[in-house]
């Protein structure tokens, strides 16, 4: 089969001579001869069946063309799955320390990751860069079951985010400032575009910018050196605890703003309680309200907070815990985090009675040193983004007289709400 370009350039050498017998007609003022009369039969039939096969070639091309183009796609994504089992996290501190620059697979990943990170708008700090393809854990569902496929090589520099296991959207690959995907918090109200994008409109989405997660951890000279394959396991597993839990922590700083509060009833007690049936009845109150409350939401406290609704009874002598036996409070999933303490909350928020409880009493809080915020969220409007993968600092330096290399492995991440409305508190002891 003949090429449209080697078919169209037929075609063009026949209109030529066509155009050749038509001049020379002209030019002498005459009819076609016999013998130029059957020519141009013959030129014209020619010309007509090149249109249809440039026609049907250009069709083929494209065909072709596409194939080519999603062939070409499947490769790379082989070749990026090849790339993330092989990958030692090991070998590129190796080289880095004993050599002073990476080399093969590692320096090829290393500059797929810079142009991630200049796609996205963000300095990375570190000496070894990992694209996210590396650091992304897949979803399977073979033999029917639903798991995480864990990767040989960085399963774990994803930061384990409990915020992002109770429901939070993950979204990777974002450049700049992100603007949160918005919908009125209430369907049934008009507004005008000035009144929506006021910062205290009720239907008002928020922006986000990218905040640096340094998780930092030392290993021996010895370890490294003695290092096999499971390092990359073990010390990704130590990143990825950590850095969510910083993850989750700017998220519940952010939520534990005085506007998100919801007080209690007037209590005769000068005491903060614990977590009970009625604060939880008075978050759902208050997010269904803001119409934000919906079967994704879920609590979050301290473990000691949810240990203590464990054992308090929510219906009186009914035998019924406030945290039931499923994990759940009012039949929404409840989760424990240990970044939820006393300092997410100010004085300012919790230094008088009326800042707790729904009264004008004059009442002095007891116990608010232990003030904690115990929080419902709706996680459908969680949002939790990713700026580029991940890059390493390698510091064999400031350890060295105890023989040990630091490594603080950053992220460029952020988690919130895209309405102020989703996510409510109430203070508990």
């Amino acid at each position: 089969m003949k090429h449209s370009i080697a078919l169209k350039e037929e075609r063009a050498s026949l209109i030529t001579e066509l155009e050749t017998l038509v001049h020379a007609a002209k030019t002498d003022d005459r009819e076609f001869t016999q013998e130029e009369e059957a020519r141009q039969a013959d030129l014209n039939e020619s010309i007509f069946d090149l249109d249809s096969k440039i026609e049907s070639a250009e069709k083929t091309e494209k065909i072709l063309a596409r194939n080519l183009a999603g062939a070409a796609s499947k490769s790379d994504e082989i070749e990026m799955e090849q790339h993330a089992k092989e990958y030692s996290l090991r070998d590129a501190i190796n080289q880095l320390v004993n050599g002073g620059r990476l080399e093969g697979r590692e320096a090829e990943m290393h500059q797929e990751a810079r142009a991630e990170f200049s796609a996205a708008g963000v300095n990375p700090r570190g000496q070894i860069f990992v694209p996210m393809a590396l650091t992304y854990r897949a979803t399977s569902t073979a033999t029917g079951v639903v798991g995480t496929t864990q990767q040989n090589v960085i399963p774990g520099l994803v930061p384990e985010s409990v915020i992002e296991q109770a429901g939070g959207n993950r979204i990777t690959g974002v450049a700049g400032a992100v603007k949160l995907p918005s919908l009125p918090v209430d369907a049934t109200l008009n507004r005008t575009e000035v009144e929506t994008n006021a910062g205290g409109s009720p239907i008002s989405s928020k922006t986000i910018d990218a905040k640096r997660i340094a998780s930092r951890i030392d290993v021996s000279n010895q370890t490294l050196a003695m290092a096999n394959g499971t390092f990359d396991a073990v010390v990704a597993a130590q990143f990825r605890r950590h850095s969510g839990g910083i993850m989750d922590l700017n998220a519940f700083t952010t939520w534990a703003a005085d506007a998100n509060k919801v007080k209690r009833g007037t209590n005769p007690a000068a005491v903060i309680p614990g977590v009970d049936f009625l604060s939880a009845n008075n978050l759902i109150a208050n997010l269904g309200d803001a119409d934000a409350l919906n079967n994704s939401a879920a609590f979050f406290g301290s473990h000691a907070q949810l240990a203590v609704a464990r054992s308090q009874q929510a219906v009186t002598n009914g035998g019924i815990p406030t945290l039931q036996a499923d994990g759940t409070i009012a039949g929404y999933k409840a989760f424990g985090h240990s970044q939820i303490t006393a300092g997410l909350l100010t004085d300012t928020n919790i230094d008088i009675y009326s800042e707790v409880y729904d009264t004008t009493g004059t009442t002095a809080i007891t116990n608010e040193a232990d003030g904690q915020p115990f929080f419902l969220v709706n996680m459908n409007d969680v949002y939790c983004c990713y700026w580029g993968g991940a890059d390493l600092v390698v510091d064999p330096y400031t350890a060295a007289a105890e023989g040990t290399t630091r490594m603080i492995m950053n992220y460029y991440a952020n988690c919130d709400v895209a309405h102020a409305a989703s996510a409510k508190y109430v203070v508990v002891a």
